[in-house]
């Protein structure tokens, strides 16, 4: 009898369970669009957009071949024609202003720009802080040298950027990049430059401020033919691969981005990015 009276409470403590998950379940159907979080809020930077017919996009044309200025300083390049390719997509022109490039998250943020378009590596603090596109390039992190200065201190290649510490090496980049914060986390000794042509203009000078350049591809692969023509040989001390480039939008626009990637779907399904890449050896 004992054994009966377990058995039927053990019974019953189960079908309660049941009871508790059905009645749970039934309360979540209706209580789930309180209790979590839908993005169904508007998107300003879209409407504004839609408003004026045009994107305010910031670039520092410091970046060849994805960004850089041509003879009547106007901002050209790979980045450039995609972005007006996908502005096109959506009827839509793009009024460009030329910008530091650490300045271009900011202004997003406050949307004074819509779009940022400078070579940015999609990675996860900027994530914390501004919306990318999908990515339309992965490039390559390279430290590159003189070929002089390579062969006067026996480098050949290095395997980790903390090498350049122990070989007390300065090192040039760019205010507010990826390179930057990667050389300081590692102690690095480096001097960060406003604009990357002009730390590789230090470094190519006949008395340099800095060893080498901390940059990625493709703009290093244009720096070494540009130098190459001049009589300059630049080459690859250290080369690692690197994140995806995308372009940059506000938190809250999320309608915009949504039609960006659409564009860009478009222009890669058409073999125009690789048009585009080809025209701009990117």
């Amino acid at each position: 009898m004992l054994k009966r009276g377990k058995k039927l409470a053990k019974y019953l403590m189960a079908i309660g369970l049941v009871v508790m998950l059905v009645v749970g379940f039934a309360i979540g159907l209706v209580a789930s669009p309180l209790l979590t979080t839908q993005n169904t809020s508007a998107d300003p930077v879209w409407d504004n957009i839609v408003k004026s017919g045009k994107i305010r996009a910031g670039s520092d044309p410091s970046w060849p071949p994805y960004e850089s200025l041509d003879a009547n300083n106007n901002i050209v390049g790979f980045e450039v024609d995609l972005a007006n390719a996908m502005a096109a997509k959506l009827g839509l022109t793009i009024e460009w202003n030329s910008v530091g490039f650490d300045t271009v998250i900011p202004s997003i943020q406050a949307k004074t720009l819509d779009l940022g378009v400078s070579g940015f590596s999609i990675t996860a603090s900027r994530l914390e802080v501004v919306q990318f596109t999908m990515p339309h390039s992965i490039t390559r992190g390279q430290v590159i040298m003189l070929q002089s200065k390579r062969d006067a201190l026996n480098i050949t290649t290095i395997n980790s950027l903390a090498e350049l510490k122990s070989l007390q090496l300065t090192v040039g980049t760019q205010t507010g990049t990826t390179e930057q914060e990667e050389l300081n986390a590692v102690d690095v000794q480096n001097r960060p430059f406003n604009d990357f042509g002009v730390a590789i203009t230090d470094m190519a000078s006949a008395n340099p401020s800095v060893d080498a350049v901390y940059a990625e591809t493709p703009i290093t692969s244009s720096w070494i033919a540009q130098y190459q023509a001049q009589g300059k040989t630049i080459v690859v001390i250290y080369d690692t691969p690197y994140y995806p480039c995308g372009f940059i939008v506000n938190k809250d626009a999320h309608t915009f981005v949504a039609k960006l990637d659409g564009a860009l779907a478009d222009i890669i399904a058409s073999g125009q990015l690789d048009t585009l890449r080809a025209k701009w050896h990117a």
